[in-house]
């Protein structure tokens, strides 16, 4: 056998299925993990000297490592040393998995240390204020003052959480969640509220359109996203499933397409989501870059698009240049069709749209 994937994800995250579906496809048996497996018979060693470093493991030849959604080890052991087990395999997977050679040097999607270092949103900003990529202004504070000034000077500002969070109120059932929220002269800014924990707010930019830039290697797949009457929503995100939503794709000004490619190369990343606004006289304004975020609905608004295609191509590849046309045909629409996406669907509690299977982020 040649070499093969090892796609790190839970067996419940559709991303992860569809990939698994596309790869098989071609003949390869990808490996799929949630974390370093640890049943009975599953050995490890890592030696290091001063000549050579390696790592003895279930898996061997490994060309390329999707790093999607890992999650800790789970021990197999007596109860009384759970605790200590557990916190050994945590530190054993992460110090192992920040050593880019594991597995003879594959294509990291992404790396370890730099994906949980691009994830930082005020890393990503610093950034692009070097690079020369246009962003809102921002303020990430406690204090009501600064929030208030932001917004005299702009009229409208957005609020952020650095992640979304949700819960649900005891009495009724209802569910609520904090992640984006346009702020007006209307607004309430609540000294006591906004310093229990640092927020942030960026200047808010009337828009054009928003832009979801997904990049897959050495490729870039842009689509220009907007109601279908004019402008576009607060967080296009939520609105995934809204007819008014309607999806084109875009060639990027190639200026910015280089900056984006020079963004990626700093944070030492391979695959990402971006994030754009376009205001109305058709300026490009970044948002956030996502390192693990959700691709496979691009290929549902836009099916000629080869979304599916790009990931397994580089994926199976081990290359950020890898062909299109070096791998057999996969698509989604295929994917939906087939027994892994049935069994997919039927294990969920309560069987969504196809759609829905999907959340973006």
């Amino acid at each position: 056998m040649g070499l093969r994937p090892l796609i790190l994800a839970p067996h419940s995250d559709p991303h992860a299925c569809a990939l698994v579906w596309a790869i098989e496809k071609q003949g390869v048996d990808p490996l799929w993990w949630p974390a370093l497996p640890t049943t009975p018979g599953s050995h490890y060693s890592f030696h290091i000297d001063a000549d050579v470093e390696s790592l003895r493991s279930p898996a061997d030849r490994i060309g390329a490592v999707w790093n999607r959604r890992l999650h800790e080890p789970t021990p197999h052991c007596a109860e009384a040393d759970r605790n200590f087990a557990a916190w050994e395999w945590k530190m054993f997977q992460r110090s192992v998995f920040s050593i880019g050679s594991v597995f003879s040097h594959p294509l990291w999607v992404n790396p370890i240390e730099a994906a949980r270092n691009a994830e930082n949103k005020l890393v990503q900003l610093s950034v692009c204020r070097r690079l020369g990529i246009p962003f809102p202004e921002t303020v990430v504070t406690t204090d009501a003052r600064e929030v208030d000034a932001l917004r005299a000077r702009w009229g409208r500002i957005v609020f952020k959480s650095f992640l979304v969070h949700h819960w649900e109120e005891r009495d009724n059932g209802r569910m609520h969640a904090v992640g984006v929220t346009l702020l007006d002269g209307d607004s309430e800014l609540p000294a006591e509220a906004i310093a229990v924990c640092p927020g942030i707010y960026q200047r808010y930019i009337e828009k054009a359109c928003d832009v979801r830039v997904t990049v897959i290697g050495d490729r870039m797949f842009s689509l220009a996203l907007r109601k279908a009457s004019s402008g576009g929503f607060v967080d296009w995100r939520i609105h995934a499933g809204n007819p008014e939503l309607r999806a084109e794709g875009i060639d990027l000004p190639s200026s910015l397409e280089d900056r984006l490619r020079a963004l990626m190369a700093e944070l030492g990343i391979v695959f990402g989501c971006i994030d754009l606004v376009v205001d109305k006289d058709g300026g490009f304004h970044f948002l956030e870059v996502n390192q693990a975020g959700q691709f496979l609905f691009v290929e549902e608004m836009l099916p000629a698009w080869p979304i599916l295609q790009a990931m397994t191509a580089m994926l199976v590849s081990g290359r950020t240049d890898y062909a299109l046309d070096s791998i057999e045909p996969v698509s989604m629409k295929a994917f939906w069709r087939s027994d892994r996406f049935l069994r997919l669907r039927d294990n969920v509690s309560e069987t969504p749209p196809e759609r829905t299977l999907y959340t973006v982020e």
